[in-house]
């Protein structure tokens, strides 16, 4: 579990001493306001939400409280990594949340912290995995030019920098009910200008977070029994499953080899000459068209011209894709430039991490 995002509806009263007394409060636009007051306490964002809608004639007026929540930072853990969902069960950080709520004097003037837990419902939750690896750049470039077309009808989000820059970054593709990403994490608080204290960096330079993010409607698909409650998001089991579930969805199990070597266990295997010219044209177009997703995104265009031995998408995936996967290979490789010959597979590092 990395961020969590709440909220639950309050009087009329409790809106307006909140709007009166909480400390920093921001407009942020007509309705909203917001504070960053707390985020030592692990509430890193508080929001104070007003909604107005007519009904039978009369203007009807409705009041939120929305809580940000940092899992780790409400544990008394560390700023910058995961919460330890072996050390903690889903109880005892819902406990300490609803102790933060305590020290909050103004929640404890309206008796929030005497309310449960259970009357908040989830807006957003952000589930992650951090894994350790060699070369954290090498494998968030993988990510990019491995990503599927189509995958959930995911796009690739605009972020303006260069595409070399990028690729070596973050690999984002979300819709509008989750976004993946995978991104190398000691760059990421470099951006983002984020304090890194001496003891975490080495471990932070090789650390790269796998991160599913939830918004309200990808909550509401996953028609959960517990609804739109957080507790199973901060479960161990839950998170690891899903995450792991999702990774292989999208990047299969295979590993990834260099070119050269990919050429040679093409070349060496059993396929027809045929088969094996047009896998190893495959893998030149995945590098020229900067990835499995753009050059799937242009076999699926008309408009587009790509190679006829290809086909439509179904046959590239369902026919020569597949190929690859017998190999036991993706069809993304590793630039002979590096001196690697393998690494494992995004899914392989999730579950052996």
């Amino acid at each position: 579990m990395h961020t969590f995002e709440v909220n639950c509806n309050v009087c009329a009263a409790a809106y307006h001493y909140l709007h009166e007394h909480l400390p920093s409060l921001v407009q942020v636009s007509e309705f909203v306001e917001r504070t960053n007051f707390y985020s030592g306490k692990g509430i890193m964002q508080i929001e104070l939400r007003r909604y107005e809608y007519a009904k039978y004639g009369m203007m009807i007026q409705r009041y939120y409280l929305v809580l940000r929540c940092n899992a780790s930072i409400i544990m008394g853990d560390s700023k910058v990594f995961l919460v330890d969902l072996k050390k903690y069960t889903a109880a005892q950080i819902l406990e300490r949340l609803q102790k933060r709520l305590y020290e909050v004097n103004e929640f404890r003037y309206v008796r929030l912290d005497k309310l449960p837990i259970s009357i908040f419902s989830t807006n957003r939750a952000d589930i992650a995995k951090d894994i350790a690896v060699d070369f954290p750049q090498l494998v968030v470039w993988l990510a990019n030019m491995s990503f599927p077309y189509g995958y959930r009808n995911m796009k690739r989000k605009a972020i303006h920098k260069k595409i070399d820059d990028l690729y070596i970054e973050s690999c984002c593709f979300y819709n509008g009910s989750r976004s993946i990403i995978v991104y190398h994490k000691w760059v990421e608080l470099i951006n983002n200008h984020k304090r890194i204290m001496p003891e975490e960096e080495e471990c932070l330079q090789h650390t790269v977070r796998v991160e599913v993010q939830f918004e309200k409607k990808g909550i509401y698909n996953m028609k959960l029994p517990t609804k739109r409650s957080i507790r199973p998001f901060l479960e161990q089991s839950f998170c690891d499953t899903y995450v792991a579930r999702e990774m292989k969805a999208i990047f299969g199990a295979e590993k990834f080899v260099s070119r050269s070597k990919a050429v040679e266990l093409v070349s060496n295997s059993t396929f027809k000459p045929y088969d094996k010219q047009v896998m190893i044209s495959i893998m030149a177009m995945i590098q020229r068209f900067k990835g499995l997703y753009e050059l799937e995104k242009a076999i699926a265009d008309v408009n587009i011209r790509t190679p006829p031995q290809y086909g439509n998408l179904r046959s590239f995936k369902e026919r020569w894709l597949k190929k690859f996967q017998q190999l036991g290979i993706q069809p993304v490789t590793i630039p002979d430039v590096f001196e690697i010959d393998e690494i494992p597979g995004i899914y392989d590092f999730i579950v052996n991490n």
